[in-house]
């Protein structure tokens, strides 16, 4: 597959196998992934469809270095990604950023609200305290949350607020790529038009590229 200048993620020949101990002697072959390819161009919108439990989200694990690719390349940026050790993949971080299937999951109960959106910005950035607080308040604005929100717990919001949070967390750092998994598959239908029509108000605003899972 050719360069392109217009693509910021490329992936070839993924294969993700993991392995379940049977015995001394021999383990259980799973294959999550099997070798698949795809290209997705800057500032677009790339869907990532299949039935439930075909390897989707742990392709989009493997892209953001959440799980460790067993074979095949991912460029970024047309920086090859997937073989990087976990110190050096730190710099993409900021850049790639992902939002989770279920926000009641995937936010620390014991963190608040600030506590949540601000912790991309103490592990990946520089910023002041004073450049840190004005960032967040931009983005509690931009994704729909009041100021007051910011002291509440999970438990303490309804499950669109607790997306809208997981959002604002992949987007404070001004990512160039967010993977979305199923990002209103847990949300009420009264919910989902309202979260899709932000992530989209985002990506204007941002001009960030999605791989939307669904």
């Amino acid at each position: 597959m050719s360069e392109n200048n217009g693509s910021i993620l490329r992936i070839e020949n993924l294969k993700k196998v993991f392995f379940k101990k049977r015995s001394f002697f021999k383990n259980d072959e799973i294959k999550a992934v099997n070798d698949i390819s795809f290209e997705v161009k800057r500032g677009s919108i790339f869907g990532l469809v299949g039935e439930s439990g075909c390897g989707k989200t742990t392709a989009a694990r493997c892209i953001v270095h959440l799980d460790k690719l067993t074979s095949g390349k991912i460029f970024f940026n047309h920086v090859e990604i997937g073989s990087l050790s976990p110190v050096a993949f730190r710099p993409y971080r900021e850049k790639i950023q992902i939002a989770f299937q279920d926000p009641t999951d995937s936010l620390n109960p014991r963190f608040t609200v600030r506590r949540t959106i601000i912790e991309p910005l103490n592990l990946f950035t520089n910023f002041s305290n004073n450049e840190k607080k004005n960032k967040l308040l931009q983005i509690m604005e931009l994704v729909g949350l009041q100021p007051e929100h910011l002291e509440r717990y999970p438990h303490q919001l309804s499950t669109g607020q607790q997306q809208r949070v997981s959002v604002a967390r992949a987007i404070i750092t001004n990512p160039d790529f967010v993977v979305l998994d199923e990002p209103t598959s847990a949300l009420d239908i009264s919910v989902k038009g309202r979260i899709l029509e932000l992530l989209l108000e985002l990506q204007e605003h941002f001009g960030t590229t999605y791989l939307l899972i669904s």
